[in-house]
C-alpha cells in the first residue's frame, strides 16, 4: 500500500493506493474540509473541488465504485449536496449524518478502481465488472415502515431479492453491510431482531456463517428513515476464496451476545487479499 496526502484550497485528501501492474489498482480516498469556519456550501465546494482535482491528475484513469458523504446536519445539507453532484452520480452513493470529528460539516470517503467496467443494473444495484468477478454495490437504501424492526426487515428482504435477480444470495455473495440507525440506543434492538430472524431464512446461522458488518448510529436526511443500509457483494467467487476471521482469545463469537455478524472476512484473489473488518466492536 502507498499512502499519500494532498492539500488543496480549504481541502485535504488522504489517498491509500494498492497498485498492481497489469491488474486492477484500488484507491481509498478520504477528503476533508480544512476550515471549520467556512459555511457548509463553502466546505462542500472545497471537498468536491478536491475530489475533481484528484480525478483529473493523481487518480487519472480510475473510476469511483462507492462514495459515502458524512454530513453534520443531513436534513438541511443533503439536498444541496445531491443537487451539486447530480451530473457526476457515477457510482453507488451513501449520504449519512455522522459529523466529522474535526468540527467541519462534510467529509467524503471514495473507493475507486482502474480497469473495470461499471453500470447501474435495472434493479438499482451498481455493477463493477472485471474478469470473472462482478462487484454489486448498494448505497443509501431506506424505507419508511413503522419502526426500526420493520424497516430492517424490508431492507434485507428487498436486498435479498435484488441479489437473487443477479443469481446471488446473501449467504454466498454478500461480504459486507453497513447499517446506520437513527437514535441507535432506542432503535438498535429492532434492527438486531429483524436481522437475526431474516438471516435464519437465508441459511446464515451460528453453524454456517454471518456477514461482516457495521451497525452504528447515523441519520438519513429523511427523519422517517430510522435505518439505512449500504451493502457490498461479489458474484463469481468460489467457496474456498472466502475465509471468516476469528480471534477467540480476545473476542467471542457475536451470537453469544445475541447479534449476527462476522468479526471479519478475508477474500483471496489471484493477486491480492481483501480483508473486511467489522465495526465498531471488532
Amino acid at each position: 500500500m502507498k499512502y499519500t496526502s494532498y492539500s488543496y484550497p480549504s481541502g485535504r485528501a488522504e489517498v491509500a493506493a494498492f497498485v498492481v501492474t497489469g491488474g486492477v489498482t484500488e484507491y481509498h480516498v478520504m477528503i476533508h474540509a480544512t476550515d471549520p469556519k467556512q459555511t457548509y456550501r463553502e466546505q462542500m465546494n472545497a471537498v468536491l473541488d478536491a475530489y475533481a482535482a484528484l480525478l483529473k491528475k493523481e487518480l487519472s484513469g480510475a473510476v469511483a465504485v462507492f462514495k459515502r458523504y458524512f454530513l453534520s446536519d443531513a436534513a438541511n445539507q443533503a439536498e444541496l449536496l445531491l443537487a451539486a453532484t447530480a451530473e457526476s452520480s457515477d457510482c453507488a452513493l451513501s449520504v449519512v449524518e455522522q459529523p466529522p470529528l474535526d468540527g467541519t460539516k462534510i467529509a467524503l470517503w471514495a473507493y475507486l478502481q482502474t480497469d473495470v467496467q461499471t453500470r447501474v443494473l435495472p434493479n438499482g444495484l451498481y455493477e463493477v465488472k472485471h474478469g470473472a468477478y462482478r462487484q454489486l454495490w448498494m448505497g443509501g437504501s431506506f424505507n419508511r415502515a413503522a419502526n426500526s424492526e420493520y424497516q430492517m426487515r424490508l431492507l434485507l428482504n428487498d436486498y435479498a431479492m435484488q441479489l437473487m435477480e443477479e443469481g446471488c444470495t446473501l449467504a454466498d455473495n454478500c461480504l459486507r453491510t453497513w447499517i446506520f440507525v437513527q437514535n441507535v440506543d432506542c432503535n438498535y434492538a429492532g434492527v438486531v431482531k429483524a436481522r437475526n430472524e431474516m438471516f435464519v431464512t437465508q441459511n446464515l446461522t451460528e453453524h454456517t456463517h454471518y456477514i461482516a458488518s457495521t451497525g452504528i448510529g447515523g441519520r438519513h436526511a429523511d427523519p422517517k428513515a430510522l435505518v439505512m443500509l449500504d451493502a457490498f457483494a461479489v458474484a463469481g467467487l468460489k467457496p474456498g476464496q472466502i475465509k471468516y476471521l476469528y480471534a477467540r482469545t480476545h473476542l467471542n463469537p457475536t451470537y453469544e451476545y445475541g447479534v449476527s455478524f462476522e468479526r471479519g472476512t478475508a477474500v483471496d484473489y489471484d493477486d491480492r487479499r481483501q480483508v473486511l473488518i467489522s465495526g465498531t466492536a471488532s
